[in-house]
């Protein structure tokens, strides 16, 4: 995972968006192209939420940084 995620983190012109199943997206707002890789570090970033179907609405998955998951409301 790349360094910890912010919009600090990003050059300028770049924002950022997750998928449900917590893969992050890089958007070159200039360009409107994207990509998996953290434009700074190429590396891909995991956000660590996951929304997965079988919990209730409103309900996604967390992971601590040691694997283990965890449920948020």
């Amino acid at each position: 995972m790349a360094a910890p995620l912010g919009r600090d983190t990003l050059p300028a012109h770049w924002s950022y968006g997750v998928c449900s199943d917590g893969r992050v997206f890089f958007i070159n707002d200039e360009t409107r192209s994207t990509t998996w890789l953290h434009p700074r570090t190429g590396e891909p970033v995991n956000s660590g939420h996951m929304i997965r179907s079988d919990l209730p609405r409103g309900w996604e998955e967390g992971f601590t940084t040691e694997g283990a998951s965890y449920f948020i409301k």
